[in-house]
């Protein structure tokens, strides 16, 4: 056996696996989330962007709406699922869309149980456990179920993609999940960061698939750069300033927050600098040690894994060059600790906290204090609530099945051609309200270009 194959092999004392199949911890997933964030589906309705821009758009644009970019980016799977759905009566359309977000963050962090992912995790069962961990993960309450904001468990899926090995050790990709990383190259702008980890697994394996990847991957940022993007910052930010804006977050992601309890946070954001730098540096130069020492015998699957880490990371500045709130929020002190921003970093502490004391082999002392190590941990990741009670309703009863009829009614009109003038619906409601809602949605005959309402509010 190889060394390369030594970590992915059972281990002496390592029970049999234990053979879960993808879709069954997919459906686990989504029924314990949909049971913390019971309210989506109790009183369903659009989330931000997916009622302002992918339903609205479904409805006015019709097929052509697929191609379109959303603030500089193109989310070529949530437009598909919105073109889709337009085929169902428009009632359903907040319940459909929040199904098949639910469905695409459940299939995307559910990926680590496969058994390609025994040489970080040997134990089947504690792979299990991690995915459900992940789905607690801060931001879910607003990414799991919304199709805006799905991008960012598909984000972590893309990373599980580029990280399974076969029982050999050998990195997978052939062609099926070559063409699967391409097509999800247009609906995830961040995977850009990944091209440095796509092009090293080349260079490891010579596999032409991965330069395949990073050929549509190269093509899918172009397509990006050259969208509208009324929110991109003018000027952009200076190399210097991304730097520090990625080694802060990288520092309080996952340096401080492993290790501290919620209450401490806003003390450790708000260091001053040098005790930053200081205290950020020992604990990752601690845990960059007790990883080299773990995986020694496993070199190349140690740097892999710290460059899945690192470029994942590098997500801050990229946000900050798309988007002119990032340079003003992601310095440490301003770090917005929950929301969407915290998803990622939470499931890569996660990952690097358990395959690194998650292992097979320890007994006596070192084993309980590893325990206790890890379940402190995942308690300081996992900081957000895992519970949102129900909110106020949006809108009496009333208000959206009438909306949903008007809408039915004049789509049928204009598809049998006898819609003669425009119909205009005004405010429907999004969450998080009060701030989103379709201002206003036109249906328009087939007879000339639609016009559209004001840009919807930025978040």
């Amino acid at each position: 056996m190889t060394s390369r194959s030594r970590d992915v092999a059972l281990e002496p004392g390592h029970e049999a696996p234990v053979a879960v199949p993808l879709l069954a911890v997919a459906l686990f997933l989504f029924a314990s989330t949909a049971i913390r964030f019971r309210g989506i589906f109790l009183e369903p309705s659009f989330w931000a962007e997916d009622g302002t821009f992918f339903f609205r758009d479904s409805v006015e644009l019709g097929p052509s709406a697929i191609l379109n970019p959303v603030y500089g980016s193109h989310h070529l799977l949530p437009r598909l699922i919105a073109f889709f759905v337009s085929f169902l009566p428009t009632y359903w359309a907040p319940f459909s869309y929040a199904v098949a977000a639910g469905w695409l963050s459940s299939l995307s962090l559910g990926l680590f149980s496969r058994a390609g992912f025994r040489w970080l995790v040997p134990d089947d069962r504690l792979r299990l456990l991690l995915c459900w961990l992940f789905s607690l993960a801060p931001g879910t309450s607003e990414t799991y179920f919304a199709l805006s904001g799905a991008n960012y468990a598909m984000f972590c899926g893309l990373i599980f993609l580029l990280l399974e090995r076969d029982g050999e050790g050998r990195w997978q990709m052939g062609l099926r999940r070559a063409l699967l990383v391409s097509f999800l190259w247009f609906s995830v702008g961040q995977g850009l960061v990944l091209a440095a980890l796509v092009g090293y697994l080349f260079w490891l394996t010579r596999n032409r698939n991965y330069l395949a990847s990073l050929a549509t991957l190269a093509g899918a940022t172009l397509l990006n750069a050259t969208a509208e993007n009324v929110y991109r910052p003018h000027p952009a930010p200076g190399p210097g300033l991304l730097a520090v804006i990625y080694m802060e977050n990288l520092a309080v992601r996952l340096g401080f927050i492993p290790v501290l309890p919620h209450r401490w946070h806003d003390a450790a954001r708000k260091l001053p600098s040098v005790p930053f730098l200081l205290s950020s540096g020992a604990l990752i130069g601690s845990y960059l040690w007790a990883a080299f020492r773990a995986r020694r015998r496993d070199i190349e699957a140690a740097s892999v894994l710290a460059l899945a880490v690192l470029s994942a990371m590098a997500i801050y500045p990229l946000t900050a060059l798309a988007r002119n709130y990032g340079v003003p929020r992601f310095p440490h002190a301003q770090i917005p600790l929950v929301g969407r921003h915290g998803m990622v970093p939470a499931v890569l502490a996660l990952l690097l906290l358990w395959q690194l004391l998650a292992r097979p082999g320890r007994k006596g002392a070192w084993r309980v204090v590893a325990t206790a190590f890890l379940v402190w941990t995942t308690l300081c990741v996992l900081h957000e609530p895992y519970y949102k009670p129900l909110s106020p309703p949006l809108a009496p009863a009333w208000v959206w099945p009438t909306q949903a009829s008007t809408i039915d009614e004049a789509l049928r009109a204009r598809r049998a051609g006898t819609l003669q003038e425009p119909v205009v619906l005004r405010q429907i409601r999004c969450r998080p309200a009060p701030l989103w809602k379709i201002r206003r949605l036109t249906i328009a005959p087939n007879d000339g270009s639609t016009p559209s309402g004001p840009p919807p509010p930025r978040r």
